[in-house]
């Protein structure tokens, strides 16, 4: 006794017909075999979600494009462009409006989150002004700007330091929110001078171990 074992296109028919009758989700690489199989994040179960949306969201980009996947990785933009955005206001709620009548309280900085943000240590003896704190707020207005502009006309190079550099300063919100007022001016003026950042050639793995790394500390 025989039996007929289907050929690949007729498995594929099968899997994608299946797929849409919502029986079994169709694997991106069952279409395109050139495609790798999506890699799962793990250990960010208990990040805010607005972070780890902002995480997910460039490692889907970077891995599109470390896979010669351009039209992927520029579907991937949108939805990290929203994200980032949410954490950029996130960010701009928490620093707050300056006062008009007080002086600012000097905030005490967690020195290890600082040079996490890539701030040296004589920064911090610098105490911040009004002044710093409302050019703070200018600043992430305009890379609020910038990321729209990224959605419509991407350009990754700039994207990826732009992601880097958003998605960090959120970690550090999220690690030592009394720091952020005393921190976040700091590192917006070092992000706007494109003083030398060495998480910017870093890999994403290698970027999100300090990500984590400054969360559990």
């Amino acid at each position: 006794m025989s039996s007929i074992v289907p050929g690949p296109k007729k498995k594929l028919e099968e899997e994608i017909t299946a797929a849409r009758a919502g029986a079994k989700p169709l694997d991106p690489s069952t279409l395109n075999p050139s495609a790798p199989r999506p890699e799962q994040l793990t250990g960010l179960d208990d990040w805010p979600d607005s972070l780890r949306t902002a995480v997910e969201a460039e490692h889907a980009r970077l891995t599109a494009l470390e896979t010669n996947r351009r039209k992927t990785a520029d579907r991937a933009v949108p939805p990290l462009v929203d994200a980032l955005d949410t954490l950029l206001t996130d960010i701009t709620t928490a620093l707050g409006k300056p006062s008009l009548f007080t002086k600012p309280a000097p905030t005490p900085a967690d020195p290890g989150i600082a040079n996490f943000l890539g701030i040296p240590t004589e920064a911090l003896d610098v105490r911040g002004s009004r002044g710093d704190h409302r050019t703070a707020l200018r600043t992430l207005k305009q890379l609020r700007t910038q990321l729209k502009d990224q959605a419509t006309t991407p350009d990754h190079d700039r994207l990826t330091r732009l992601a880097t550099f958003t998605i960090r300063l959120a970690v550090a919100l999220e690690a030592a929110p009394n720091s952020i007022t005393t921190l976040a001016p700091l590192a917006l003026t070092r992000y706007t001078q494109a003083l030398p950042d060495p998480q910017w050639n870093k890999t994403f793995p290698q970027k999100l171990a300090t990500w984590k790394q400054a969360l559990t500390s």
